[in-house]
């Protein structure tokens, strides 16, 4: 999840525990945690569709705004509220601090040995996956295609979405790539992997 610099503040008080989303399916799940760059860590504690016209003023505090009428004007588009009837995600959530992600630190590390060892370990992967060799093919399609929805690569590999989440997050682990609002790119780390391996 992404939040705007302005709610930063509120999000470490603990003053905003709620974000109102325009999704047209839920983004996230309950009992997750999500990193929110460069504040740390949340856990998502529930997740439901909501109707704005039932969300009060004290939901839309809760979620960093002065009122409903405010949060309205900030989900809708040039200056309009969204029409009756759009379907709205409420999320609650909690600040769980700001501890440093291992990931963020491996993504950008190019050394000689940490690029030959990611290299190493994508090709163990593709040597012991019973599904046939992926992970080099997928790491090359997110090259080709940075900020294309996860359900779009699902479907160029064959894999249902969350199959496809599944494996991005295992190359994630490798600190290969990087999550975005919609899809993935590689990491500086991944880059330099990939060009070791197409010269």
């Amino acid at each position: 999840m992404l939040f705007e610099r302005r709610f930063h503040p509120g999000i470490r008080s603990g003053e905003v525990r709620l974000s109102f989303r325009r999704w047209q399916t839920a983004r996230v799940e309950a009992g997750r945690r999500y990193r929110i760059h460069p504040l740390g860590e949340i856990e998502v504690e529930s997740v439901r569709e909501v109707s704005l016209e039932g969300v009060d003023d004290g939901e839309a505090r809760r979620a960093g705004f002065g009122s409903a009428v405010e949060l309205a004007g900030y989900l809708g588009r040039r200056g309009r509220p969204p029409e009756p009837g759009t379907r709205l995600y409420r999320v609650a959530f909690r600040y769980l601090g700001d501890s440093a992600d291992p990931r963020l630190e491996l993504a950008e590390d190019r050394s000689p040995a940490a690029v030959a060892d990611a290299a190493g370990r994508l090709d163990a992967i593709d040597r012991r996956s019973r599904r046939g060799p992926w992970a080099w093919r997928l790491l090359a399609l997110i090259a080709e295609r940075p900020a294309t929805p996860a359900a779009e690569l699902a479907r160029l590999v064959g894999r249902d979405k969350r199959a496809l989440k599944a494996d991005v997050r295992r190359l994630k682990g490798l600190g290969l790539t990087v999550s975005l609002p919609a899809g993935y790119r590689l990491s500086p780390r991944g880059r330099a992997v990939l060009e070791l391996r197409t010269g």
